[in-house]
This record gives structure tokens, C-alpha cells and sequence, in this order.
């Protein structure tokens, strides 16, 4: 393992810890302060990931080899020593190796610092170590990686059986998708450089290598001819399905892929109005519209709660801030940050922006609600919450319908489960007004 590599991981891991950002802010907040190479920040990147993805279980092994309050342990130790036991009980690196890297972390760190930690550091390496938990659902936590009261919630919902494929599918990544963009005017796509095309979506790719993307691929990306976006996402506009003419508004629409995707789909003809509460993000869409020739939208920083416009829509996209439980496979970091309060709060918010949402779809027209969660109480339960109170609006089928039927009734809503469907899970429904 190379130095600088390990330097980026703790430092980025230490930026989690302290400012609580996300695995790939931190990783290029980390490599600019160390200006780390492009193989460096590969294999930090992997090293955050992964040491991130299997943390409680790997606390739970620190803490049978250390005496240290681990509140006080400093953001730096406690990074490597969690990247040290990754490397000891996950991913079986050798004793010789982790002894290199011992001494790579004394350099890094200071041998002063990690003084205190020798004894726990020669523990982490030398000894075997088993899983101890206080009960059955601990148990199930620290083996599928997840924190208590949400296996208790997900076993709860889905049952045994079906719930440890849900959890134990958040242990590895999924695969990346492309799509083609039909706004920039290029010569065909070389298909066989892109991936493995996913059958009944035209101009979508599940890339051959499942986690990363090539040279070829990445020359690609960078001139707007092809489209990162996962298999749920482009099936939700397509879903929505604007056509050329039409008034769209898109919600909570940074970064802006869904943007981009909706003017696709509508030959950047007609108008997009899209709304992001968040100026740092919507300055990220601007810079990815330009990229893909998106042409039709305009975006604006509000909160679509407080929107005083008079904007009649076609089309509504509502794709609400929520608990981001069907991206644990992608962005294990989330599932450490998620509780109960939060989860609750969430849920309030995403009934306000579907109602709020809602006032801008004009009689006929159609508004499409989607999460990125697995949870009924943010999917389901909203929509049913909210088509109680607005008996003017109906469920509307879908095409294309290549997920899972919904639950609790709503079988006209379609679900996406990263075990089942190789992608990140997702719930879309959609209404239209009467």
C-alpha cells in the first residue's frame, strides 16, 4: 500500500468524523491537501469505502483489544486503527503487510501519537477475534453492518428471510449506469467500449467492469456523451415521461442528472423550471446542464415550500430529500448518520414538498414522486397520506414497470431493491390531476 494512500484515507476519514461529509468530499478534500496521485486516491478511495461500509463491526472488534475510551481517541487514530482491522479481519492482509503499514501510520501520524495505541495496535494485529453481542438483533447489526434499531425496523417490515438479503446485499457496492444523451450530436456510441446494455431501456449501459469507468468511458463522460446515473433514477423520468413542448417542474432537482434526462426525453423543446433549496448544489447543476447541452431549463434557489410562482405545470418530478436507505450499498457513510428523529423529520418534510409540489400541476397533468429509500413510511405512506387529503388526484400507471410492485396496497407504484434489482433501491409513484 503506498504511503500517500493511507495518509489521504485517514485524513479524509478524519474530515467524516469531524465535519461529517461525505465519503467523496472528504476523499477530495483529503487528496487536495496531500496531492495525491490518481492511483493514490484509488486506493484511498477504496480504503474509505470499504473501512466505512463494515465500521460497527469493526468497532466492535477494536473494542475487544483496547481498554481506550474510544470518544477520546483522536479522529486520526481512530481512522487507522479502523483501516488496520478492515485489513486484519476483513480483507485477510497478512501480518508482514500490516506491519508496513503500522510503520507507514507512525510516519503519518506521529509516533507520539500513536504511543498510547501500541498495545491496542499490536492486539488488532496478532490476535484472531469473533463478533460478541449482547442479543440477536446486535448480532444481526454487527453482521450485516447496519446500526440496531434500523435492522430491527427492516426485519419489522420484511421479514427474516428477506430482510438479511436487504442487509447483506448493502455489503458490497452496485454496479454503475450510463445512459447516452441524445442532446449532444455525436456519431454513434462505440457500445462494446461502454458496458452491458440493459434489456427493454434503449441507451442504457451497466458497465462491464461493475465499479468503475474507463478511459474510453471517462473521455465520454467528459464531453456530455454519455450520462452517470443509476438504472432507478433514469427509469423514474422515464416514468414522469415529458414530452417535447411541455412545462415541467423539477423539485429538489440538484445535480441535476434528472434535469438533464427530462430535456432529453423532451428534445430540448418546451420549458423546465427546476428548484433546489441548496445554492452550493445548484451551481453544481449549472455546470452539468452546460456539460450535457441541456438548453430548456432554468434554475432557481428556493424552497419549493415558500415557491410564490405562478408556474402551471405538465409535469411535476418531487424527488424529496429523504433517509437515503436504498444508497447504503453505494454510500455506506449514510447509514451511520440515520436515526429515528431524523427518519421522522424526514418523513414530515417530504409530505410538505408533495403538497407544496402539487399546487403547480395543472388539470390533466402528472406529478411523479420518488425516493431513494426502501422505507414504506417515506414511499407508500406519504402518497396514501397524501391522496387522502387530494381526492383530485388518482394513481397512474407506469411504463416502464420493470421494478417491484409496490406495498400497502399501492401496486400501481414500482419499488427498486439493490438485491433484486442490481441497482440502488428506489420507489416511484405516479399521480395524475383529474
Amino acid at each position: 500500500m503506498r504511503r500517500n494512500s493511507l495518509a489521504v484515507a485517514i485524513e479524509a476519514m478524519s474530515w467524516m468524523a469531524y465535519a461529517r461529509l461525505g465519503e467523496r468530499s472528504a476523499l477530495f478534500r483529503a487528496a487536495d491537501q496531500l496531492n495525491a496521485s490518481s492511483d493514490e486516491l484509488r486506493e484511498a478511495h477504496r480504503l474509505i469505502m470499504e473501512t466505512t461500509r463494515f465500521q460497527n463491526r469493526l468497532d466492535n472488534y477494536i473494542s475487544q483489544v483496547s481498554d481506550a475510551n474510544s470518544e477520546m481517541v483522536p479522529h486520526g487514530v481512530s481512522g487507522f486503527l479502523r483501516i488496520l482491522a478492515f485489513l486484519k479481519y476483513v480483507d485477510r492482509t497478512d501480518e508482514r503487510k500490516l506491519q508496513q503499514v503500522t510503520s507507514s501510520a507512525r510516519q503519518i501520524l506521529g509516533w507520539k501519537t500513536l504511543h498510547p495505541f501500541e498495545e491496542t495496535i499490536g492486539r488488532i494485529i496478532s490476535k484472531t477475534s469473533q463478533i460478541h453481542a449482547a442479543n440477536e438483533y446486535e448480532r444481526t447489526a454487527l453482521e450485516t453492518c447496519h446500526s440496531e434499531w434500523y435492522v430491527k425496523r427492516i426485519l419489522l417490515l420484511f421479514g427474516r428471510d428477506v430482510s438479511l438479503q436487504i442487509l447483506n446485499r448493502d455489503l458490497k457496492p452496485v454496479p454503475l449506469y450510463i445512459r447516452s444523451n441524445p442532446l449532444r450530436k455525436v456519431s454513434p456510441l462505440p457500445q462494446d467500449t461502454i458496458g452491458v446494455s440493459v434489456d427493454g431501456i434503449e441507451g442504457v449501459w451497466k458497465l462491464s467492469d461493475p465499479h468503475k469507468l474507463g478511459p474510453k468511458q471517462l473521455d465520454l463522460v467528459s464531453t456530455g456523451s454519455i450520462v452517470i446515473q443509476d438504472l432507478s433514477s433514469i427509469i423514474s423520468c422515464l416514468v414522469a415521461s415529458p414530452q417535447p413542448g411541455d412545462r415541467v417542474l423539477d423539485t429538489c432537482a440538484a445535480p441535476g442528472n434528472k434535469t438533464s434526462h427530462l430535456a432529453a426525453l423532451m428534445k430540448n423543446e418546451g420549458e423546465i423550471l427546476s428548484v433546489d433549496v441548496s445554492a452550493n448544489r445548484m451551481a453544481f447543476w449549472k455546470k452539468e446542464t452546460r456539460r450535457v447541452r441541456c438548453s430548456i431549463a432554468h434554475g432557481i434557489v428556493a424552497d419549493v415550500m415558500k415557491l410564490k410562482l405562478n408556474f402551471e405545470a405538465d409535469v411535476v418530478l418531487v424527488d424529496p430529500p429523504c433517509s437515503n436507505t436504498g444508497v447504503f450499498a453505494k454510500n455506506p457513510a449514510m447509514k451511520w448518520r440515520l436515526s429515528l428523529l431524523r427518519l421522522q423529520a424526514l418523513i414530515a418534510k417530504q409530505k410538505a414538498i408533495l403538497d407544496a409540489s402539487s399546487k403547480h400541476v395543472r388539470t390533466g397533468g402528472t406529478l411523479t414522486y420518488s425516493t431513494c429509500s426502501i422505507l414504506p413510511e417515506e414511499n407508500e405512506d406519504v402518497v396514501d397520506y397524501f391522496l387522502r387529503r387530494n381526492p383530485d388526484f388518482a394513481m397512474e400507471p407506469q411504463t416502464p414497470f420493470v421494478g417491484s410492485v409496490g406495498l400497502r396496497g399501492l401496486t400501481g407504484s414500482q419499488r427498486f431493491f439493490s438485491h433484486l434489482h442490481d441497482c440502488n433501491g428506489y420507489f416511484i409513484a405516479k399521480l395524475r390531476r383529474n
